[in-house]
């Protein structure tokens, strides 16, 4: 504006008088906006307060009014100590420290950023960049430098809503530390019970190789699969290309990295190969190593259409240190992807092994539901964890039961009593439930079916419980089974030691039972593979109590213990018919109070069954599954 009137004042001999008074008007104005007396010259404005609001709004010039000198201390403001690029009003000075304050922490987020983006290309393994996108691993420089800057702790939390109606849940942590996944996985907020349920379909776990952090992807809800015949066969050429060669055997017997290739298969035909990538996600597809991809196909195949498990474990041929990281890949039919995960996550946690890595992914298996596909690199831990066969081969059978494992085992050997493993921990929640309808009869307060397991697994008696599960296996080892004569021998040493160091009765009485169940159970099997439940045939003698009138004894009982149920057979003839009854309580006091008396009910219905074919060659029998 100053500009214009010095313009217009350098113009006045031309234009006149009307120019000369328009002129002083206007500078008139500007000395009443101002705050300057018209008769003060301009070139006193230097000691006049210039403000300045922001970059985006015109300058106002202010005048301090005059002042007379003030007693007040030297380092009080004075009307001469204002400059003229000085902000005045309050609003003004707002803004410019806003500005200031915005200039600052840009600056420092960028020394930050720049500090933090060389560290996090070098510490992050190779896959992280190749099978995360460009957009997600700008969110995770970006969310890092932010808690970097601030000298915060790396725990951090991220959500990502996907166009198509998925989530990523994110989690950052410090550290590579054991069981640092497992506690990630317990604090994923979806469960299948909730009306926002989105069922698991992928995970992504990654580990800086300097162990400062971890960094997980759990991708929520189902992606897209409307993929043709032209679409997979587009997207899979890499994987179809490497199963021709299989096929046609040219490829030598290991890859570049020494991996073994798989052997020739007819499942890796052009066709089968095909109609399997159309259940896949295409993300799936895109991502996965020809090589990794054909043997998971291998995994599927064994469990399409069932309800098995199957299992595969391979040195890492891609790292340094072979005899220290390994590939676990396990395929499991028709369950719940974060039980899997969960589950998995424990059972190698239990053996002492840390995962580095790890993938899940969904395929869809027609109207036998889905398979997940879970892929885990993982390495021994610091407590003596070994990669060796019989390690191996032990963590193989368990991954199998842990599917079918009741929640009371998973909880006492998860948490409680991991030193147990899964087989001990097995048979003492089995031996609980069978002496609950037995020992109720006696104090039905004292021995609860909760009593009951929690008085065998404290700290004090647990030992006693786990040699008793020793003395089950032992008897029972195909390889080499007890005699009758150990079995009776190894018995009556075990209660020797119950009586001399275990002072409470209750437990005394438990403790010697379970050797009792022992040693009235005629079959088993607990040795065999792929099983779904723990079975044990028993001597219809060991479920009689003191306490009630004597009774027939049936020919034969059947206990078995499984994942949310037990169940009873009862049979009064070795060949007999009868029939099934399902009870499901409908709260856990109900469960408890079906559970002192479920044996009495089978008892009472298969000795029904048993008078209503007295003309018959069948004898009467009858099963009654518990259903938590």
């Amino acid at each position: 504006m100053i500009l214009r009137l010095t313009s217009m004042a350098g113009k006045r001999s031309r234009h006149g008088g009307a120019s000369e008074k328009l002129l002083r008007c206007q500078t008139r104005a500007l000395y009443s906006v101002s705050g300057l007396d018209d008769d003060e010259p301009l070139v006193r404005r230097d000691r006049r307060a210039l403000s300045v609001s922001s970059i985006d709004e015109p300058i106002r010039l202010s005048r301090q009014p005059h002042q007379r000198r003030s007693t007040t201390p030297q380092n009080s403001a004075r009307p001469e100590d204002f400059r003229s690029w000085q902000a005045s009003h309050n609003i003004d000075i707002q803004r410019v420290t806003q500005t200031a304050m915005i200039h600052e922490l840009t600056q420092q987020q960028t020394r930050s950023i720049e500090r933090v983006v060389p560290w996090f290309l070098n510490t992050m393994p190779a896959p992280y960049f190749r099978q995360v996108p460009e957009s997600f691993r700008l969110d995770h420089i970006k969310a890092i430098s932010a808690i970097k800057d601030a000298n915060m702790d790396m725990h951090m939390n991220l959500k990502t809503h996907l166009p198509d109606g998925r989530q990523v849940l994110t989690f950052i942590r410090p550290g590579t530390m054991p069981g640092l996944l497992l506690s990630m996985i317990k604090e994923l907020p979806y469960n299948q019970r909730s009306e926002e349920y989105m069922p698991l379909s992928r995970v992504q776990i990654y580990s800086a190789e300097d162990d400062s952090m971890s960094l997980n992807l759990f991708v929520y809800g189902e992606e897209a699969k409307q993929l043709t015949e032209a679409d997979v066969t587009m997207t899979g050429s890499h994987i179809l290309e490497y199963a021709q060669q299989l096929l046609d055997e040219t490829l030598p017997p290991a890859d570049e990295y020494g991996r073994p290739n798989p052997k020739p298969n007819e499942i890796f035909s052009r066709e089968r190969l095909i109609q399997h990538m159309e259940k896949c996600t295409e993300s799936y597809i895109i991502r996965s190593d020809p090589r990794r991809f054909l043997s998971q196909f291998e995994l599927f195949e064994k469990v399409s259409g069932s309800d098995n498990i199957s299992v595969s474990i391979e040195d890492s041929f891609l790292d340094g240190n072979n005899e220290e990281h390994y590939w676990i890949d396990i395929a499991l039919a028709n369950t719940l992807p974060h039980f899997a995960l969960e589950q998995t996550t424990q059972l190698l946690f239990l053996h002492g092994f840390d995962v580095l890595r790890a993938h899940l992914d969904n395929v869809t298996d027609g109207d036998n539901g889905t398979v997940t596909l879970l892929r885990m690199l993982v390495t021994p831990g610091q407590d003596g964890a070994r990669g060796d066969e019989p390690t191996f081969n032990l963590i193989k059978q368990e991954l199998k039961r842990s599917k079918w494992l009741a929640p009371s085992t998973m909880e006492l050997v998860y948490e409680k009593q991991p030193w147990l493993g899964v087989r001990r921990g097995e048979i003492i929640t089995a031996m609980c439930t069978i002496m609950h309808p037995i020992m109720s009869k006696q104090n039905a307060i004292a021995f609860s079916k909760g009593n009951i397991l929690e008085t065998v697994t404290k700290d004090r008696y647990v030992n006693h419980a786990a040699a008793i599960a020793d003395l089950f296996l032992d008897r029972f080892d195909p390889k080499n089974p007890l005699s009758e004569a150990e079995l009776r021998e190894r018995s009556e040493g075990l209660i020797a030691i119950i009586d001399n160091e275990v002072e409470d009765t209750p437990a005394q009485e438990l403790l010697i039972k379970m050797i009792d169940i022992v040693k009235y159970t005629l079959k088993t099997n607990i040795y065999m593979n792929n099983r779904y439940a723990l079975g044990l045939r028993l001597d219809p003698r060991i479920m009689a109590s003191e306490e009630e009138p004597p009774r027939e004894t049936p020919y034969g009982v059947i206990f078995s213990h499984g994942r949310r149920f037990d169940g009873y057979h009862v049979r009064f003839r070795d060949i007999a018919r009868g029939g099934m009854r399902l009870v499901t309580p409908a709260s856990s006091e109900q469960f408890s109070l079906e559970s002192a008396h479920q044996y009495d009910e089978c008892y009472g219905l298969a000795y029904a069954q048993q008078l209503k074919n007295k003309d018959i060659p069948e004898g009467g029998s009858k099963a009654v599954v518990l259903i938590d």
